[in-house]
């Protein structure tokens, strides 16, 4: 595909050009050639993964390289958040990295009122996908709920009972944050960066 310093580097006259010859000519006409041909270089510098001779779509490369460009700006706006975050903890928190993602594990109160939220595992995956959090909060009557939190909204995963210990909600958490990096939910451009910190923010 079109790399993006070289796509940063086309101006958008020639961009234009090439829209126009593709549309007036046909795609292919103006497409990539062993030596270049009319506005489009050799196909080598669309996609360095070309075979030699191949006949790519100026078009099509044009689109790959553009969402990759949106995807890459919607991750660095998500880790901004991410780290905004981070510092703003009044607690202490861990990582674990996975071969899919990170989870932060943030610690607030071993115990509370219904409702009290005792851990956080945010899981945030290596590529550009959103982030999801599992929320371990205080229920009724000694029980612990996990909360699945996402830029959506909040929904009840399970309740587990006190008599199971501390540990097996940990273990509860960190499974559904492995099960989630296995299968991101795709990045929204529409959504803001912070989306989901906004929703991890305690008071």
């Amino acid at each position: 595909m079109l790399t993006l310093p070289l796509l940063a580097h086309m101006s958008s006259a020639a961009i234009a050009a090439g829209i126009t010859a593709c549309l007036t000519y046909g795609q292919y006409n103006v497409a990539s050639g062993p030596n270049g041909s009319g506005l489009m270089p050799p196909a080598s510098v669309l996609n360095p993964n070309a075979r030699t001779g191949a006949m790519l779509d100026p078009l099509a490369e044009m689109a790959s390289a553009m969402t990759s460009l949106k995807q890459e700006r919607a991750k660095a706006e998500r880790n901004r958040a991410m780290i905004d975050w981070l510092a703003g903890l009044q607690t202490r928190f861990t990582v674990q990295r996975l071969e899919t993602g990170l989870v932060y594990k943030v610690r607030y109160a071993p115990a509370g009122e219904t409702g009290t939220v005792l851990q956080d595992f945010v899981a945030v995956p290596y590529g550009p996908e959103l982030p999801f959090a599992i929320s371990l909060q205080a229920g009724e009557a000694g029980m612990v709920r996990v909360e699945g939190l996402s830029c959506a909204g909040q929904v009840t995963l399970a309740q587990l009972d006190p008599a199971a210990g501390e540990q097996a909600a940990e273990t509860a958490a960190m499974s559904r944050a492995e099960a989630y990096l296995q299968k991101p939910e795709a990045a929204d451009p529409a959504l803001p960066a912070d989306c989901l910190m906004v929703r991890l923010k305690r008071g």
